[in-house]
């Protein structure tokens, strides 16, 4: 599997990719091993039957689907190990052609955590009077802390906003296109609202984590599972938890100052 990045922009990696035959038929057997478990073939038990009769029974496109996924995840796993990148969402795939000579070719895209340095933040954020609010913060922060963000997270993050106001123009039984008119709007500007909303809310929280870093705001394991108990919140996915819980303390800091 050979991988290279054509190019840089914008906080996102352009990436072209050849997979080879052989490193396709690797992931399809490893693909058909694990689909055929859970494969029911008369005249044996559940995941019994041999590969050679339960490969047959398997679905074709859950099969290629599958295949594709595994795929996709080594190349991921190789291109952050070579490049060392530091992802901020999830890798856009925007070709895949059979060669010729068989194998694969890919092109995909990859947001990139963007680089921050800091300004002097204690500075620019004093303030002569007493009733600073969460708002001045924000705008101060947007203000002098200039870094790009891929517009790939941007778009994902437009995309489920569209998906709650989908859901929301459900609920009222009426048409995505009659709920906007009601808003006074149309999609055009409802995205392009979205878009700048979303692209004000994830560079604050990067942001907000970049100074808790600096700052050595953190928040231990068991102050987590606490919180997490008494606002009845699932505590599976910690890291999460910490980044919101890191991000409130943050802000509380910098309202002092």
């Amino acid at each position: 599997m050979t991988i290279k990045q054509t190019k840089i922009e914008t906080g996102t990696a352009f990436l072209e990719a050849s997979v080879t035959p052989e490193e396709i038929e690797v992931e399809k057997n490893r693909v058909v091993d694990e689909m055929i478990k859970s494969v029911s073939v008369n005249g044996f038990r559940t995941g019994k039957a041999p590969k050679s009769i339960a490969e047959k029974e398997l679905d074709p496109n859950k099969l290629s689907d599958h295949i594709l996924n595994h795929v996709m995840s080594r190349l991921l796993e190789q291109t952050i190990k070579e490049n060392k990148y530091r992802l901020l969402g999830r890798p856009v795939l925007d070709e895949i052609k059979t060669k010729k000579e068989g194998g694969w070719s890919v092109k995909l895209q990859l947001p990139l955590y963007p680089e921050i340095k800091l300004g002097d933040y204690q500075k620019y954020l004093k303030s002569k009077t007493k009733d600073k609010k969460i708002e001045d913060v924000y705008t101060k922060l947007l203000e002098n802390e200039r870094f790009a963000v891929s517009p790939l997270v941007i778009k994902e993050e437009v995309n489920y906003s569209l998906e709650r106001l989908n859901a929301q123009a459900k609920s009222l039984n009426l048409p995505i296109d009659d709920y906007l008119k009601a808003l006074n709007k149309n999609l055009e500007q409802v995205k392009k609202e979205y878009a700048e909303s979303a692209e004000k809310s994830v560079r604050l929280d990067l942001i907000l984590l970049e100074i808790a870093k600096k700052e050595g705001v953190d928040t231990k394991d068991t102050e987590l599972l606490e919180l997490a108990k008494v606002s009845n919140l699932p505590n599976t996915q910690p890291d999460q938890l910490r980044s919101v819980v890191n991000r409130r303390k943050t802000l509380d800091l910098l309202m002092t100052l």
